[in-house]
């Protein structure tokens, strides 16, 4: 008989009151040694801005660069009070890596992360901060925040310039403008000026999200210097081609023949509903039964490969791919949407016109899964979130929609050109690469584009599952030609991806989260000892029968619950005292969903966890009502040492899985500890935020003990095996 993972964990939390700690902050400057440095700084910086022209400043807006030191990454630190004091505000941020004069330690590394703050203020106002800085007049709250400053910067055009493709006859250019909803008269300012510079932009594609503004922009060439020179400016860019699968791809027509799964709709689960967004299904396919295509209004149609393509990873979600010499296919869990995002006109198609398809069906609220096997053949950037990133990440924050996507197919080019691409990198998504096989010795195939991810988000992808390699295909059912096609690619791993994580739901009878879900999927993948930049968490299963049950010596438990801000939550390991086992291991893996800040990359997700591990209640090194915390989840832990992260890197990410053992004589009534810390545009947040829902998968596995199982649902009555749906043959 079967042990399914077991549910409502979170009827053994408490909450609990912590104390705050923290000794006296050593700082590397004086105050009086910050007004000398920044003074002279800030003098440079106006002598170079008072003759910029007004075309070039929206509102006659001037923006510069603060570079805080690498000591005051912390949300506390975040500058913002100094800027209000004098009316200019603060409008995004990112990270830069700095080599300070001081640092204020005995002990610390030659460079260290910092935040860079984009400032917007009028030349005056900036004149009025340096006259008070020269004579002395700053507050005791400005003098302080001056301190963590290590130097101001101009923003100087050609920073903002990057990958320009100079083929073509004009420019086509993907600019993003500091610039929210209510900063209409930025975006005015900077379409006149543009238009001065003989460029044309498209205002009424415009995407707004958060503090910025994302535009696509015809210009000549040689006039994206000029274009730049705008204040407000952040980036611009070459707009990126869409990504599906390469061109070169191998695609070879396999002559067995097709056996489609029966089509029985009472087996198919109904409960929730599941999207695919990609190039279409057509007219003359053979799975109308399942499928259903969405064509939005004033499509022209659609083109011979795109159909191939959107009908494909149908296909690798409803059936997985083909096995075995009779080719073999899966039965399907669940109905499915495709809606058509790329029409016939798009020959190069258009990322804001496409990305607009998905935005449109996204804001209905309608679906719980989705997948996207395309976006724009672009590797990300740590200093910008792409619009497709912040778009839709903005979308699933409030985590009723799961996005499974593919993280693309130039993991094979040199260098940061391999990354993940967008939207892959987004937070609140489970973005799949591909795996050359199932079996022992598997690897990431050599296409798959690799990590590390931007921090927040820095392990990505979140795992890999099988794509095909040259040396073993993906046999994929071709429901346009009714035959099977060998084929490769993350088009078709993150569809067979999505097909396990949705399967978990359609076989279950149990209230999963998609927070969840995707907790599981990470929860049970594999790393076999592959780099974390390679296959991220590890490799997926490939069924969702064997991610819901658990081996005979273990049992997985699921909490799914909500945080309080600034709240403890304490959740107990409920191991129990009769445990017969030298060696017991725990499997941890948290998720939540997070509200982002695109226009600051360092400081995108707003919510974070911060995790401490009690082993044993008993054991104190100090007076205080809490036992002393272990190490569970650290950054030394988690991240190899060559990834370059602010220190506190892992409290902001929105997953997190660990595994360690334990001699059983050091675990006496362990807990995790959990609270829900926030912040807001980098700094302090500004007003209560409601609670946030959490997932927590722990498997508690007691090496020899075949009772731990019965143990542990015998000692906790509230806690319940799920039910499975009758559709499903568990196999032993």
């Amino acid at each position: 008989m079967n042990n399914f993972i077991v549910g409502y964990g979170e009827t053994l939390t408490t909450k609990v009151d912590i104390g705050g700690g923290g000794g006296d902050k050593k700082h590397p400057y004086s105050i009086s040694d910050a007004i000398k440095r920044i003074s002279s700084q800030l003098e440079e910086i106006i002598v170079k801005i008072e003759n910029k022209p007004a075309s070039e400043c929206a509102g006659g807006k001037v923006v510069i660069k603060f570079i805080q030191h690498p000591s005051y990454l912390a949300k506390s630190y975040y500058p913002r009070k100094l800027f209000s004091a004098y009316g200019m505000k603060d409008i995004g941020s990112r990270a830069v890596t700095v080599k300070p004069e001081k640092w204020g330690i005995e002990k610390h590394p030659e460079a260290g992360l910092a935040s860079c703050v984009f400032v917007s203020g009028e030349k005056n106002q900036y004149r009025a901060f340096l006259t008070d800085l020269v004579s002395n007049s700053l507050t005791r709250a400005s003098e302080d925040i001056l301190r963590t400053l290590e130097r101001v910067e101009y923003f100087d055009a050609a920073e903002k310039i990057k990958n320009i493709d100079t083929s073509g006859e004009s420019l086509n250019l993907e600019v993003v403008i500091h610039a929210s909803a209510a900063d209409e008269y930025v975006v005015r300012a900077f379409n006149d000026y543009a238009s001065l510079n003989g460029g044309a932009v498209r205002r009424e594609k415009a995407k707004v999200v958060g503090g910025l503004t994302f535009l696509p922009v015809s210009i000549p060439h040689g006039k994206e210097q000029a274009l730049a020179k705008f204040s407000q400016l952040r980036v611009l860019r070459s707009m990126p081609k869409l990504r599906m699968n390469k061109p070169d791809t191998l695609r070879s027509p396999v002559s067995n023949p097709v056996t489609l799964p029966n089509w029985n709709p009472g087996i198919l689960n109904r409960d929730f509903k599941v999207c695919i967004f990609d190039g279409g299904l057509g007219e003359g396919n053979h799975i109308s039964n399942w499928v259903t295509e969405i064509v939005p209004e004033g499509m022209e149609g659609s083109h011979p490969e795109y159909l191939a393509h959107g009908s494909e990873v149908c296909s690798a979600y409803l059936f997985g791919p083909a096995v075995g010499s009779d080719c073999t296919l899966g039965s399907p869990y669940t109905t499915v949407d495709i809606v058509r995002v790329i029409s016939q006109s798009d020959n190069d198609p258009d990322l804001f016109d496409v990305l607009t398809r998905i935005e449109d069906t996204l804001k209905l609220k309608v679906y719980k899964y989705i997948n996207l096997s395309l976006g724009p053949n672009i590797a990300i950037d740590d200093d910008e979130v792409h619009v497709w990133t912040s778009v839709i990440d903005a979308l699933l924050q409030d985590g009723d929609c799961l996005a499974v996507v593919a993280v693309g197919n130039d993991g094979d080019l040199p260098g940061d050109y391999g990354r993940v691409q967008p939207p892959s990198d987004m937070v609140n998504s489970l973005s799949v690469g591909a795996s050359d096989g199932e079996l022992e010795g598997w690897a990431r195939a050599p296409y798959s584009c690799m990590g590390p991810g931007r921090s927040p988000g820095v392990v990505k992808p979140d795992g890999v599952i099988f794509g095909g390699a040259p040396h073993n295909l993906f046999r994929v059912y071709s429901p346009r030609i009714h035959s099977f096609i060998d084929t490769m690619g993350t088009s078709y791993a993150a569809p067979y991806a999505l097909r396990v994580a949705a399967g978990i739901d359609a076989i279950t009878d149990f209230n999963l989260s998609t927070n969840t879900v995707k907790a599981l999927m990470v929860h049970a993948a594999k790393s076999d000892e592959h780099d974390l930049k390679d296959v991220g968490w590890g490799r997926f299963p490939t069924s969702p029968e064997s991610i819901i049950t658990c081996l005979d010596d273990e049992a997985t438990i699921i909490f799914q619950g909500e945080l309080e801000n600034s709240k403890h939550l304490r959740i107990p390991v409920p191991l129990p005292a009769s445990t017969d086992s030298t060696w017991v291991h725990l499997s941890a893996t948290f998720c939540i969903s997070a509200i982002v800040d695109p226009e600051h990359p360092l400081h995108y997700t707003r919510s974070g966890l911060e995790i401490s591990f009690r082993a044993n209640e008993d054991r104190f090194t100090m007076e205080g009502a809490n036992a002393d915390t272990k190490p569970f989840f650290s950054l030394g832990k988690l991240y190899p040492s060559e990834y370059e992260l602010r220190e506190d890197a892992h409290k902001w990410e929105t997953t997190l899985s660990r595994h360690q053992r334990f001699k059983r004589s050091t675990l006496q009534s362990p807990v995790f500890d959990v609270k829900y810390h926030a912040r807001e545009q980098g700094g302090i947040i500004s007003e209560d935020l409601p609670a946030i829902r959490y997932t927590l998968i722990l498997t508690i596995r007691a090496e020899g003990d075949n009772n731990i199982y019965n143990k542990i649902l015998q000692e906790n009555q509230t806690l319940q095996a799920i039910n499975v749906r009758t559709r499903v043959e568990i196999k032993s």
